[in-house]
């Protein structure tokens, strides 16, 4: 449907909504936030207003561009370019420690072959679970083993496909911006310019897939949820993060939480909005993945957004507000539904375990 007008776009590259992406409902939309400007990268143009379902809970852009016109929110987006990890020779000494202690881990939890490496990080890890929880995740708690087929969706510049073959996946990726499929590419990965619809020739191809902060970037997300359970094998695993709503974050700093990526996060969805829809489209089991402490630096990000600068690398938190964090973290331990992030695994069959 299209329709809408915003400064700088054209009608035919904008599309209104007449219900909620998520849970479908065609009553119950009330405007959250009027006229929003992206802060992020200011040179893009328009104002847009976000709504809340009030039956799921979730939000989203309306009117949004469309799937043809939407990559001009991209142009200069953070996916384009990498940057190796510095050589060990040249970290201080934490820093090689550092570097040590979490390769020994990630050999061990990952099956990886990591160098150089220390077995203390796995006794390093045991005794720290924060420590171990954001290894954790930051391998989007891939199984030790059986390897098989993964597909990373929107996979970006391709580094967690780099991860993932070194710990023994056969790993490929998807990715609709042609300047993150180019630098993928050239690093010697095997990259499909586009979104899942490159590969609906396919089905039962994979044992597991992972979409790390996609899902509120794309048009129709029951739809892509739905293409994933098609793409997995029986007993293959969907790996899932996205930011929450609910969040704590969002009820602190409104429309400046970065969680909202004005616009390019055309559907923001709850806790229990999401488990829903992955029930919906058949997955047999939801699974929340062990909480990884993110308070402190989504605060600090959308504190910044709030001030007009730059998040990704803001400073530290005043002390005031750094408290409110740390409580805030306490108050998510107790409580997934008001996590900054929903991090979950769903399975297409019931798992079974070697």
């Amino acid at each position: 449907m299209a329709g809408g007008h915003i400064e700088g776009w054209s009608p035919e590259s904008l599309e209104s909504l007449d219900a909620c992406p998520v849970c479908e409902a065609r009553t119950g939309q009330a405007v959250l936030y009027r006229t929003l400007r992206d802060k992020v990268y200011p040179d893009t143009p328009g104002a847009w207003d976000f709504y809340r379902c009030g039956g799921c809970g979730s939000g989203y852009f309306n009117p949004r561009p469309t799937p043809e016109s939407v990559g001009r929110l991209y142009e200069a987006y953070y996916t384009h370019a990498h940057t190796d990890a510095p050589d060990y020779a040249q970290l201080s000494l934490l820093g090689k420690l550092r570097r040590m202690l979490g390769n020994g881990y990630r050999n061990y939890r990952f099956g990886m072959h990591e160098r150089p490496a220390s077995v203390l990080g796995v006794l390093a890890a045991m005794l720290m679970p924060d420590y171990r929880a954001l290894l954790d995740a930051g391998g989007r708690h891939l199984p030790r083993r059986p390897k098989g087929r993964l597909l990373d969706v929107g996979c970006g510049n391709g580094d967690f496909l780099l991860f993932a073959q070194r710990a023994g996946w056969q790993a490929v990726g998807v990715e609709p911006d042609p300047k993150a499929v180019e630098v993928a590419r050239a690093r010697g990965l095997t990259v499909h310019l586009g979104g899942l619809e490159t590969l609906a020739s396919e089905r039962e191809a994979f044992d597991g897939m992972t979409l790390n902060h996609v899902i509120e970037h794309v048009h129709n997300p029951r739809a892509t949820l739905a293409d994933c359970y098609r793409l997995l094998k029986p007993g293959g695993w969907l790996w899932l993060e996205t930011p929450n709503l609910d969040a704590q974050g969002h009820a602190r700093y409104r429309e400046n939480w970065v969680g909202l990526d004005i616009p390019r996060h055309l559907v923001v969805f709850t806790d229990r909005a999401l488990l829903r829809l992955l029930q919906e489209v058949g997955f047999a089991r939801v699974e929340r993945l062990p909480y990884y402490p993110l308070c402190e630096r989504v605060y600090a990000m959308s504190r910044v957004i709030a001030i007009g600068a730059s998040p990704h690398q803001p400073p530290p938190l005043p002390s005031e507000e750094r408290l409110l964090a740390q409580q805030a973290e306490v108050d998510a331990r107790r409580r997934p539904e008001i996590r900054e992030f929903i991090m979950v695994r769903a399975w297409k069959t019931e798992p079974t375990y070697p």
